[in-house]
Order: structure tokens, then C-alpha cells, then sequence
């Protein structure tokens, strides 16, 4: 007769395997790339300077459009800092819906180019970093793209978008990118 630990213990087994079973390794590299897309969030925040007096008690990050990260960005965030700031995460569904305070930092998951490009005019005005992984992102104003390739994140930084913006990018970040400038071939 098996003992009640060792039946729990075959049980969580049986449930473990059961999961892992369920999902497929595609399902769990999309996964990794997403919670490696969240954690480049606020490491690029980290080094870009904003506008003298733009700071605000809390840093807000948020993401507009169809949210690819699930609850993965509170979690992540949840205790952390940015630039001395706790952060505070916010999901909408079109730029109308951001409110009345833009955030610090944007995430654009608008499925259209025009609407996509409706986010990026309004990050220019407001001061915003914008990122997203949307194709032609970059070379369509937005600051920072992130593209998957294989099992790497690619980052590409509009220089003279961010200048736009009225945001200093830290060397250190654009050593590891692929800079576009108006002034490049």
C-alpha cells in the first residue's frame, strides 16, 4: 500500500507531466521570448534619459493593443524600480483609452500600420519611449524594435526618432543595436 506523501508525490507527477505533455516546445519558446521581450522593457528604460521635469512619482509602462504579455509585466515589475520609481503597468486597447497622463514608456501592439502610426505621432509629442516588434517599427518612427530571430532578440534604434522625442539613448544601449539615423546610408 502506498503511503499519502509518496500518492501526493505521484499525483504532482502525473499533473507535472500532464502539462508538459499539453504544450508544445513552440508554445514554451514563444513564452521564453516574451518573458525575455518583458525583461528588455525596463532594461531599456534604464538607459534612456527623458525630459528635465517629465518625472513623475511612479514610472508608467504600458501597452496599448492586443496585450502579448499576459500578466507577465505585473509580475515582473511588481517590486522592481525604474530609474528610482516603482512601476506601474497599464493595458489599452487604442490610444484614446491611455487616459489623460501618458505613460513613460510604450509598448504598441496596434495591428495596423496606421494605427501604429497614430501611436508613434503621439509618443513624439508627449515624450514617450516607444517600443514594439512590429515589423518596419524602427523605419516607421517608433524608437525601439525588437525582433525575434531564431533564439535571439534583435534591437533596432530609430536615433532620430528618439531626438524627436526629446530622449537621450546611453551609449551602452546603442552599442548592441542597429542604430538607424538620417545621416546612414
Amino acid at each position: 500500500m502506498l503511503g499519502l506523501t509518496t500518492l501526493r508525490r505521484w499525483w504532482h507527477g502525473v499533473l507535472l507531466a500532464m502539462c508538459l505533455c499539453s504544450a508544445s516546445p513552440a508554445a514554451y519558446a514563444n513564452e521564453a521570448q516574451l518573458q525575455l521581450q518583458a525583461v528588455f522593457l525596463g532594461r531599456f528604460a534604464s538607459y534612456v534619459q527623458w525630459l528635465e521635469g517629465s518625472q513623475r512619482e511612479v514610472f508608467e509602462m504600458a501597452v496599448v493593443g492586443p496585450n502579448p504579455f499576459g500578466q507577465q509585466l505585473q509580475a515582473l515589475y511588481a517590486d522592481k524600480l525604474i530609474h528610482g520609481r516603482p512601476v506601474r503597468i497599464t493595458q489599452a486597447d487604442s490610444l484614446a483609452a491611455l487616459g489623460p497622463q501618458p505613460p513613460d514608456l510604450l509598448f504598441i501592439a496596434l495591428p495596423t500600420v496606421a494605427e501604429r502610426q497614430a501611436a508613434i505621432a503621439y509618443a513624439h509629442r508627449a515624450h514617450i519611449l516607444t517600443v514594439s516588434d512590429a515589423k518596419g517599427f524602427a523605419e516607421q518612427g517608433g524608437i525601439i524594435q525588437m525582433t525575434r530571430v531564431a533564439q535571439n532578440v534583435q534591437i533596432k534604434i530609430n536615433y532620430d526618432a528618439a531626438l524627436t522625442s526629446g530622449l537621450r539613448i546611453a551609449a551602452p544601449l546603442l552599442s548592441i543595436a542597429t542604430v538607424l539615423r538620417k545621416d546612414s546610408p
